[in-house]
Order: C-alpha cells, then structure tokens, then sequence
C-alpha cells in the first residue's frame, strides 16, 4: 500500500474570490477615506461661510457705530449752537427788561 501525499491544490475559484475580497477591502477603505475628505470639506466650507457672515456684520457694525458717532458728534454741536443761541436769547431779554425798568422808572 502505497500512501499517496496529497498537495492541497488550490481553487481557481478561491483565488478569485481572495481578490474580490482585496479589492472589496480597498474600495471600502477608498470610499471611507472619501466619505472623511467630504465630511472634512463640508466643515470647512461651513467655517468659511460662518466665517465669512461674521466679517460681513463686523464691516456693518463698524459702519453703523462709524454713523452713530458721526450723528452723535453733529447732536453735540447742534446742542451747543442752541445752548449759545439761549444764552444770547437770555441776555437780549436781560437787556430789554433792564430798558423797560429804566423808562417805568422815569416816566412814572
């Protein structure tokens, strides 16, 4: 009786299969790694954009506080013209009552 050794002899279709897998591997490997880029794209054109709206109210609020300041500063003035313009105002009138007092004062 003679013992024959069998060598394991492989399947052709085994083999295939092995590649698939490999390449099954890589493709899910690919498809992650793109799937993390897009998610990594899509944050940061999200922080650009957020980004982006912040600096456009930044440029607002300056010119708006630059306008305010610009009203508040014209207010001031216009409040000490008046306040000048009273004050002439007061010293007219203190002179007119001055004058009548002096003509009652000599005609009666």
């Amino acid at each position: 009786m003679s013992h024959h050794q069998h060598r394991p002899v492989s399947c052709p279709a085994s083999g295939v299969a092995m590649q698939f897998a490999g390449l099954a591997s890589v493709g899910a490997s690919v498809i992650v790694n793109a799937h993390a880029a897009g998610l990594a794209n899509l944050k940061d054109a999200r922080e650009r954009r957020a980004n982006g709206l912040w600096h456009a109210r930044l440029i607002a609020a300056q010119r708006s506080s630059s306008e305010a300041l610009a009203v508040a500063r014209s207010a001031v003035y216009r409040v000490q013209e008046l306040e000048a313009e009273v004050a002439k105002l007061r010293r007219s009138v203190a002179s007119r009552d001055t004058l009548i007092r002096s003509i009652s004062v000599n005609i009666g």
